[in-house]
């Protein structure tokens, strides 16, 4: 460390020196420049001193020196300043610190007077000069821990405000002693109004000042916190900072507990993005269908999709998602026929802690306010029950729940997006379903025709099944036989496109020519709809079709042996005569 960064300090140990001995003081750096002085030396605080000069061989040897005879004596002899040298007698003795000589100190006298007084006392003005010394050294290293204790104050107070949580550090008293941008932020605080103050007085009612008693480590504990009239939920963490086996404070972190869950599901959604260009089909009735929705996406308004089951619905609510103001948020879909009637309130909008046996005793948030700020899809709303309906009116109407157990309301933000496939007017008339929810719901009504209302769009959506299966399962398939596509256009599809691309993917997996046979797909649909008869061919090939797959199947589930073709024969109540022949016409033999 220079010397130089303590020039107020040395020229006030310099005058110190002068007072109590009476001898002229001047204090060098390692490079021989002046930096402080008194007397004669002090017009010359600034300048360099001389080239080999006794005070330069001080720096270089690390030894201190004792002149009584200036000018003739060896040190003095290849001064370049010798002539203009006015000195009687001097003593020089090194700074030393950490990284070397840091300087030189010298007390000098210029009278005969002084001279005398000097050698009379001179083993005491080495002691003296001794101590001035070590005491430069040492606030030099005085210096550098408090230049260093800065920097790294200076230091954690960045790292510290370059976290995306809140950080807060108390100490013993509960007082204050840090706290980082963001929790001032998220506390509506200003750090110079609260360092030193009582966090319980800033804080009221905080979790933190209880490990003061109890030394235990908290993590990851739900904190509500009110701010400005409005509660806030954080995820605290804190840790007492333990010294001689006491608390002596504590540091606590604090996480947005909304953000830290919309990350949390965010991360778990899929990648890929679903919107309405992803969605296949191009028939007129379709793409109408796929223009209103795209319409109303950016209105923030509730909308209720309407459909038969396997018609598309959650990716039309994608879609919406993904083309709203919200699609960096979170997109929740909740199937509300596949939870329990006992457990639904619980999971749409969670419960405070000790509410019941068995629950998180840190309670639940509920999937509402996992959301919040985001899309809620309300998939099968027609399998809600009635005690349900009502909250998920008050959700619509005044934006906030109840969590189980809990007095407090919460506002959440969400976009609700429902869906089914029942007749909710109906419903509405047997009592089965709330008027007013669902004229809520009924805001934008979207209905998605099922696939049999759109033929056109079969085969361009059984093409893209066909690539993405035969990709997965490497077939090396050629493409889609013309038979196959009769039958796929042919067939009425209850299940809508899931159908579809299920027999699709049915058909990769069992085809062994290098096309996709009707026939392979034939046995799908016979397997599923027990009778089928497909409108291609006449009444003979039809019927040979389907007598065909019937013996295929009873093979497949019996075997080929001639006791298995015996009972074949058995189930189809024809005798084994009239198997075999029926396996030759129907080229079945082996």
């Amino acid at each position: 460390m220079p010397l130089e960064n303590l020039e107020k300090e040395l020229q006030e140990i310099a005058e110190a020196i002068m007072s109590v001995t009476g001898l002229d003081v001047t204090i060098l750096d390692s490079s021989l420049k002046r930096i402080a002085g008194t007397g004669k030396y002090r017009e010359k605080i600034g300048k360099y001193a001389a080239k080999n000069s006794v005070f330069e061989k001080c720096i270089k040897t690390g030894k201190e020196y004792v002149i009584t005879e200036p000018r003739t004596c060896t040190e003095c002899i290849n001064c370049s300043d010798k002539k203009n040298c006015r000195e009687e007698a001097e003593v020089c003795y090194p700074i030393e610190s950490d990284e070397g000589i840091a300087g030189v100190i010298g007390m000098i006298a210029f009278s005969p007077e002084q001279k005398e007084a000097f050698i009379k006392n001179r083993f005491s003005y080495m002691n003296f000069v001794s101590r001035m010394s070590k005491l430069i050294a040492s606030s030099i290293k005085e210096k550098i821990l408090h230049q260093e204790l800065q920097y790294k104050s200076i230091e954690l107070k960045t790292i510290i405000d370059s976290v995306d949580e809140g950080i807060i550090a108390i100490d013993d008293k509960r007082k204050i002693l840090c706290i980082n941008n963001w929790a001032c932020d998220m506390l509506g605080l200003k750090a110079e109004d609260v360092v030193g103050k009582d966090i319980d007085e800033i804080l009221p009612g905080n979790g933190v000042t209880k490990i003061l008693n109890t030394n235990n480590e908290i993590k990851n504990q739900e904190e509500i916190i009110n701010i400005n009239g409005k509660n806030q939920r954080f995820l605290l963490s804190a840790k007492p900072i333990i010294f001689n086996h006491k608390a002596a404070g504590v540091v606590a972190s604090l996480k947005d507990f909304n953000n830290l869950r919309r990350s949390i599901f965010k991360i778990s959604e899929s990648p890929e993005s679903f919107t309405f260009g992803k969605i296949l089909g191009s028939s007129p009735a379709f793409t109408l269908v796929k223009e209103q929705a795209r319409q109303i996406a950016s209105q923030d308004v509730t909308v209720l999709l309407l459909g038969e089951s396997g018609t598309g619905k959650e990716l039309f609510a994608r879609a919406i998602h993904h083309e709203s103001s919200r699609r960096n948020e979170i997109f929740l879909p909740i199937n509300c026929g596949a939870i329990p009637d006992s457990l639904i309130e619980s999971e749409l909008f969670g419960y405070e802690k000790g509410t019941f046996t068995g629950a998180n005793p840190k309670g639940k948030v509920g999937k509402f306010e996992s959301a919040n700020g985001g899309t809620v899809f309300l998939d099968e709303i027609g399998d809600l029950p009635l005690h349900m309906q009502v909250k998920i009116l008050r959700v619509l109407q005044e934006k906030e729940i109840y969590r189980v157990g809990g007095i407090t309301p919460i506002k959440v933000d969400v976009r609700i997006i429902a869906a089914t496939n029942k007749d909710l007017q109906a419903m509405v008339q047997r009592g089965e379903f709330r008027e007013d929810l669902f004229y809520r719901l009924n805001v934008v009504p979207i209905k998605i025709p099922p696939l049999r209302d759109r033929p056109e769009d079969i085969l361009e959506l059984a093409e893209v099944f066909f690539q993405r299966y035969s990709k997965i399962y490497h077939k090396n398939l050629k493409g889609i036989s013309k038979e196959a596509k009769k039958v796929l256009v042919s067939y009425s599809y209850p299940g809508n496109v899931r159908e579809l691309e299920n027999l699709i993917e049915y058909g990769v997996i069992f085809e062994k020519s290098d096309f996709l046979q009707g026939e392979t797909l034939l046995k799908k649909i016979s397997i599923e709809n027990g009778t089928y008869t497909a409108e291609t061919g006449g009444l003979k090939e039809m019927v040979a079709r389907y007598e065909r797959q019937i013996i295929q199947d009873l093979m497949h589930r019996y075997g080929e042996s001639t006791e298995a073709k015996q009972k074949i024969a058995e189930k189809l109540n024809i005798s084994t005569a009239t198997l075999y022949r029926k396996l030759k016409e129907l080229d079945l033999t082996n």
